[in-house]
């Protein structure tokens, strides 16, 4: 894992956004990475016309409108599903997360460092809580949907090849923590980042930048669209937001019978704690939902 603190400190001062030329190189940048995410996104539209809403089979003007501008592709199938819907519906791109983000957030990072997408992402992490040992802990998500066609029987193999986060691969999570009340600066902060990550020494030059995540910094971190799109705002993280993660299902393991003793509450706690972990996590909005775990299933 890679500290963006270095790297940042000396140009949060300095660089603003309206001192930006209209010829300056980072816009020349910007306008081939929307160019390439261009390319992408029509490629993924052709090949991905599935419906993960976990049994909405209901066909609306939402899934067949065009999308007219780049939208960021989520190594997530549903993710990426909920957030075309939510783009097609109301013309705001980035993904905004509340509830237990960070539960999604590890799953989504872990997917995108390790292979085979092996891509780098920047953190700005206001609140100070992302834990990269989690991602480090979670399985990637594994795409079921894939086949491969077998030379030897022509039939089509649904066996995937299961990825792990490796710990090399942490080195390609950048995270910048701001000093604690410094989110009135937020812009800056983004700002910065892309200017670490296109410009600054780090052992991610040789990876596509995905994209960048911030948590705690409000739901318009980069002051404007312009901004956004030049430093790859993919995700915000907070208080409020469209998509929402929650416990998938109500925790019916709390609390235990009246007259249950201290010793029998005691020899039953692991197999309560291991029926809550096992409930996983529902990602919620008014365009569909999904459950994941972090061992990578959907």
């Amino acid at each position: 894992m890679q500290s963006l603190q270095t790297g940042v400190a000396s140009s949060l001062g300095s660089r603003m956004l309206a001192e930006i030329e209209d010829t300056s190189l980072d816009q020349i940048l910007t306008s081939l990475r929307n160019n390439l995410a261009t390319a992408r996104t029509k490629h993924g539209d052709s090949n991905n016309n599935n419906n993960y809403d976990n049994g909405n089979k209901n066909a609306t003007a939402i899934d067949s409108a065009p999308l007219s501008t780049a939208l960021k592709i989520f190594p997530i199938n549903q993710l990426n599903h909920l957030v075309k819907r939510h783009f097609r519906a109301t013309q705001s791109a980035p993904l905004t997360i509340t509830g237990r983000y960070n539960e999604l957030l590890y799953l989504l990072v872990a997917t995108l460092i390790a292979a085979p997408h092996e891509k780098a992402v920047a953190i700005i992490d206001f609140e100070g809580r992302f834990d990269p040992l989690r991602v480090l802990a979670t399985v990637p998500f594994k795409d079921e949907l894939q086949t491969k066609l077998s030379p030897v029987s022509g039939r089509h193999n649904t066996s995937i090849t299961q990825h792990f986060v490796r710990k090399a691969d942490l080195d390609h999570v950048h995270i910048m923590r701001p000093p604690s009340g410094d989110a009135a600066h937020t812009a800056q902060w983004v700002a910065s980042v892309e200017e670490y990550m296109l410009y600054g020494d780090h052992p991610s030059r040789t990876r596509e930048w995905w994209g960048t995540i911030v948590i705690g910094g409000g739901n318009n971190p980069a002051g404007n669209p312009s901004a956004a799109a030049s430093a790859q705002l993919a995700v915000t993280a907070g208080w409020k937001g469209w998509l929402r993660v929650d416990r998938a299902q109500p925790d019916t393991a709390s609390g235990f019978p009246l007259g249950t003793s201290l010793e029998e509450a005691l020899n039953a706690r692991e197999n309560r704690q291991r029926l809550v972990e096992n409930t996983g996590w529902a990602a919620t909005c008014p365009w569909g939902r999904f459950t994941f775990h972090g061992n990578g299933s959907i």
